[in-house]
C-alpha cells in the first residue's frame, strides 16, 4: 500500500513533463493505467484569439498528452504491462462555431 502523494502537472507545459514522469515513476516504480483526460477549449472568433493561446490549447488537448504518453510508455514496455487510455471530445472531428482551436 501506497501513501497518497500530490504531484502537480500542468499538462500544456511541454517542458515540465519528462521531470513530472520521473517523479511519478521514482515514487511509485510504475504507472498501471495512463489516463490522459485533460483538455482546453475557449470560446471566441478565431480572429480575437491570439496564436500563444492557440499553441497553449494544442499543447494541453495534443501535445501534453503525447508528451507524458512517451515519457511513461517505455516503463510500461519494459515490463511488458500497462494500459493507456485518452479521453477527448468529439469537437475535435467536427468544427463547432467560435471554437477554432
Amino acid at each position: 500500500t501506497y501513501a497518497p502523494k500530490l504531484i502537480l502537472l500542468d499538462i500544456s507545459d511541454i517542458n515540465s513533463i519528462q521531470d513530472v514522469a520521473k517523479e511519478i515513476l521514482n515514487c511509485y516504480g510504475c504507472v498501471d493505467i495512463l489516463i490522459n483526460n485533460a483538455s482546453m477549449k475557449v470560446k471566441g472568433a478565431v480572429q480575437s484569439i491570439s496564436l500563444q493561446l492557440d499553441k497553449k490549447i494544442m499543447d494541453a488537448n495534443y501535445f501534453g498528452p503525447i508528451t507524458l504518453t512517451k515519457a511513461i510508455l517505455p516503463n510500461m514496455i519494459s515490463r511488458r504491462t500497462g494500459h493507456i487510455v485518452l479521453i477527448n471530445s468529439i469537437q475535435g472531428r467536427i468544427g463547432i462555431p467560435f471554437r477554432a482551436a
